[in-house]
């Protein structure tokens, strides 16, 4: 396997498949020599400046993209040229056109694309998915999903992309999951601050969707939390996160999930720390968590060609949805979905 992007998401998957039995780590491509370079020697494996050597040297049979979303297409396209597999991270790309042609080149080449949802391999997650499922909290009525970083996110990507494209598709794709029914309308509203001031992009986004049974899903994104909500540096391995909730609501039940803190609070002369013990927390230097299990989930489908999920079409649901909330915080009015959308 290779890896495409040594940026933050990109050396978790480096370090990640290296540490994989199952998997080989042939190469790590980045035009950043320092970074690419520093990911590949700690994960014994070498360095590509141009993606496409990479592909052409080292003939891999799958390759993970984890480069900026406007950075998606290009690399993609090439890997399925090669003859690889392909898992993308979040989201499929900038634009629903440019999506559009990821999802035609998995047809075309009859290879695997897989949307990096890290969220469906998280287990409390897949609990609250379970107990939809099985219909113990009756007919879902409401979906509730809070996803807010602090504004330090905001200014690391310094306007390249919005807080519903960057952070809401996560819970868009989490809505569908939890309630695979056509969504026939998206209604948002955009809440503008300094991050708006800064960099063009809109503080938080409050975002409706309706489903055609009835059914109603409510997002709050945002990256506009104070740097100090989780500004300490020690432990290492303590990597932080936001304030992250979601609600389920059924009409016999509801399920609920709280990651305001996760389940390790700790104090000392930095302040109160709350760390990351579920996406990929680090035991004894190695990762753990759900991007291992995304991780092992996308290997053991690429030895079978069993079909994936998150799989494109998904991820293309999801960036539709974000883009028609986006359409709707700038015309206005809610947008009607078309039938198929």
């Amino acid at each position: 396997m290779a890896v495409i992007g040594a940026g933050f998401m990109g050396s978790l998957h480096a370090r990640q498949v290296a540490e994989l039995p199952a998997a080989r780590l042939v190469g790590v491509a980045d035009p950043d020599r320092s970074r690419g370079v520093s990911l590949a020697q700690q994960c014994g494996t070498n360095w590509f400046a141009d993606y496409r050597q990479a592909l052409e040297q080292t003939r891999p049979d799958a390759v993970i993209i984890a480069t900026p979303e406007d950075n998606h297409l290009d690399p993609c396209l090439d890997a399925f040229a090669s003859g690889a597999h392909v898992l993308v991270e979040k989201p499929l790309a900038s634009t629903v056109a440019a999506a559009r042609q990821m999802v035609s080149a998995s047809e075309r080449s009859g290879r695997l694309l897989m949307l990096g949802y890290i969220l469906r391999f998280e287990v409390a997650y897949a609990k609250i998915k379970e107990a939809v499922a099985s219909e113990n909290l009756g007919s879902l009525v409401q979906i509730y999903c809070r996803r807010n970083a602090t504004i330090s996110e905001a200014r690391r990507l310094a306007g390249r992309t919005s807080v519903l494209k960057y952070l809401g598709v996560h819970d868009l794709d989490l809505m569908m999951w939890l309630h695979p029914v056509r969504v026939t309308q998206v209604r948002a509203w955009a809440l503008d601050g300094p991050v708006k001031a800064e960099f063009g992009q809109s503080d938080a986004v409050w975002l409706e969707v309706r489903f055609a049974d009835g059914a109603v899903g409510v997002l709050e994104a945002a990256w506009c939390l104070s740097p100090g909500w989780a500004s300490w540096t020690l432990p290492a391995a303590w990597s932080s996160f936001g304030d992250i909730r979601l609600e389920a609501v059924g009409t016999r039940g509801l399920a609920t999930l709280d990651f305001t803190p996760m389940n390790v609070v700790a104090t000392d002369d930095e302040g109160w720390k709350f760390p990351d013990t579920r996406h990929w927390p680090q035991l004894s230097g190695r990762l753990a968590g759900a991007l291992k299990l995304e991780d092992e989930y996308f290997v053991r489908s690429c030895g079978t060609g069993a079909r994936v999920e998150p799989d494109a079409a998904q991820g293309l649901r999801s960036l539709l949805l974000a883009e028609a909330g986006e359409t709707s915080i700038r015309d206005g009015k809610p947008v009607t979905l078309s039938d198929p959308w």
